[in-house]
Parts: C-alpha cells; structure tokens; sequence
C-alpha cells in the first residue's frame, strides 16, 4: 500500500525550520547552535537523546518493541565557509558560512520524521536511530560519529541517508546500486631541486620542470593504468614556485585531489602516484617528497538496501519518479557509517531552481521536504512493516 502523504501542517512546519536554520549556519565542528536546536526539537517530540563528550553530533531514539536492534538515518548539520549572495529573506546572517550544501534541508527532512513518529505514537519492531551529524564538510563527522559508538548501543541493522541534488528533477528520487559518490584522498608533493639562473638552466636542477612532467605523466594512471570502466581522477590543483621571472626556484609545491569509485582503483591511484612522483623526479635529478591526507572511501551502496530503498520509493511516488543517474566523483562521509551496517545513500531532486551545490547563491528547495520525509517513512515501512 503506498506511504500516505506528508501532513501539510508538517511540512510548513519543516519550511519554517529549514529556513532558521539556513539563517544561522555554522561550520565543520563549530554546530553548537544547531545542535541546540535540534536537541530542542527532538526533546519536545519525546525521542531520547544521547550526546558525545567534545562533539556537536546528536543521536536520538524512537523505541522499539525490540530495544536491542536499531534503523537508522543520517542527516549533515554543517556549513560551508562561503559568502551567501542569495539575497533571500532567509539568508546567512553569519560571514563566510552559508548553507551552499543543503544540510538544512537534510536536518528539517530527519526533524520532520522524528515529528511524524512522536505524533503517531506507535512503536515499530525496533528503535529508529537518528544521526545528526556533524563536520561532513570536513570529511570526519561520521567517522568519529562511528568510533564514538554513534552505530552502537542499540546496534544498528541498516543505515539510510540522501542528499538533496539539483541535477535531479523536483519529486525524483536517485537510488543507485553500487557506487554513489568517489572516494577522495588530498596530497602534496615537494619538488626540490637546485635554483639558479633562469639564463643558465644547465647549472640547475629545475623543480618546474620536473613538475610539469610530472602533472602530465600522472594523467597516466587514469588513461592508462586504470580499467576505463572503473572510474577515477587525478586532479593537480595547485602549482606553488619562485618568485621572480628570472630565477629557477630551488622548490616548486603541487597539491590536488584523487578520486575513485572502489577501494581497488583508490589504491592503485596511491601507490601509483607515489612510485611515478619518486622516479620520474629522480631520473631528472629532482627529490620528491609526498604527504598524503586521507579522506574518505567511496560511497558504495549495498546491492540489498539499495532494493529496498528502491520498492519503497516507486511505492511512495511512482515508478517513473524513481531514477538511476550516473554517480558523482563528489565524495562523501557517509561510507564511514557504512563500515558498521549495510545501507544506502540516496539523492532527492530539488530541480535547478538554484544552481548547483556550493555556489554562493544556493538554496534548498522547500518543495522537496515533504519528499525527503516521506521517502525516510516509505524506507521504514518497506523494512519494517507498519508501526
């Protein structure tokens, strides 16, 4: 039987607190107020409430008959740190932190289920575990979410999560099976060399040089190297050296980004970036040092889960209102919540009405909130049977 309709009183409900919450955005690890006021939220709904000491991130609980197995579903609370230019009556009124990314909306749409479930008043066969999670952006709000015990306690069976996504019409729903979003590590890598005069290059070793092959050699592990089936990207986006157009600097700094849709071809980037920087650089007299910073695994979804989001969605809205659009090579923390459960990360619509994500003029479209929840209620029933 198809998920009823979101109540219309619930809905604006949600509008009036996406749009606080847009208002009043905070960064990576800094959702002191939006933690309160999710907290606020969930209290007068009557959820339970856990905390973490030193962290923004907020866990809530709808219980079960069965209070040793839990559902659970994510929603990002931060920020990105942009000047909003939308001139909304809504907009940031903190410098250099907007809500370019949708995570309100992600909140309002969890908030609204948490208020669905406390007005209904019906236990389901086990908890419901709420995730507010915080620093997305920064690439670690889910892994420390999971290391805390965020997954644990009671443990959980199955894991849900979306992103609202401008690409996809207003009212579809992406499911994919597989991957979703591209694992994403950063590097930097020193070239060093010998300076000298720019009129006497032979009496130098030329860390530019050096760079500028290497930053086209390295396009062969993606061209060459990799399964051209098997997505993956080498991206080098900045190029750091001298000071003055007539001398050969002594170091030239390359930094960027690698990206891949499984841990196979993550590895294979790394390790061939490593062997390819070292000895490309010395057979042309050049030291390479490089320094890796770890993101986060591709979002790989479970083939089970991603069915099941998948019967509840064409349940709730249609079968021509659920889509499989290509996966991104964005990256996303969400895999880390993964590790510990079986789930899926899904992508809900917003249409075009504001540009792409990150942009200084993006807002999330209001319009999708009642999707978004009733989506997360679809997903419970289809798993769970009625309360």
């Amino acid at each position: 039987m198809p998920t009823a309709p979101v109540d219309t009183a619930l809905v604006n409900e949600c509008i009036a607190l996406r749009r606080r919450l847009h208002g009043d955005p905070e960064l990576s690890g800094q959702e002191h107020r939006t933690r309160e006021a999710v907290m606020a939220e969930l209290t007068a709904a009557g959820l339970e409430i856990r905390t973490f000491p030193g962290s923004t991130a907020v866990v809530a609980l709808w219980p079960g008959r069965d209070r040793t197995r839990a559902i659970a579903f994510r929603a990002d609370m931060d920020a990105l740190p942009l000047q909003e230019t939308s001139g909304l009556p809504w907009a940031s009124r903190t410098g250099q932190a907007m809500h370019a990314c949708g995570h309100d909306g992600h909140t309002a749409i969890l908030l609204g289920l948490a208020r669905h479930l406390a007005r209904a008043g019906k236990p389901y066969p086990v908890d419901v575990k709420f995730l507010f999670q915080p620093a997305e952006e920064a690439g670690n709000g889910a892994k420390q979410m999971a290391l805390a015990g965020a997954m644990d306690a009671p443990k959980v069976e199955a894991v849900f999560g979306l992103h609202g996504w401008p690409d996809l019409p207003l009212g579809t729903i992406g499911v994919h099976s597989g991957a979703v979003m591209a694992s994403v590590d950063n590097f930097e890598i020193t070239l060093i060399g010998k300076g000298g005069h720019g009129a006497q290059p032979h009496a130098t070793r030329d860390p530019v040089f050096a760079a500028a092959q290497l930053i086209s050699a390295a396009q062969s592990l993606v061209s060459r190297a990799s399964d051209p089936l098997d997505a993956a990207v080498v991206t080098f986006a900045q190029v750091s050296a001298g000071r003055t157009f007539n001398v050969i600097p002594e170091e030239c700094l390359l930094r960027g980004t690698v990206r891949a849709h499984s841990a196979a071809a993550r590895d294979r980037l790394r390790s061939g970036l490593d062997t390819l920087a070292v000895n490309l650089c010395k057979g042309l007299g050049i030291e390479a040092r490089l320094h890796w910073v770890e993101g986060c695994p591709a979002t790989v979804n479970d083939a089970a889960m991603a069915a099941l989001a998948r019967r509840a969605a064409v349940r709730a809205f249609g079968e021509a209102a659920v889509v499989e659009p290509r996966p991104s090579m964005a990256a996303e923390d969400f895999p880390f919540f993964l590790e510990k459960a079986p789930g899926a990360y899904l992508w809900l619509g917003l249409g075009d009405k504001n540009g792409s994500l990150h942009n200084p003029r993006f807002d999330f479209n209001d319009d999708a909130l009642g999707t978004g929840i009733r989506l997360f209620m679809a997903i419970l029933e289809e798993k769970l049977g009625a309360p």
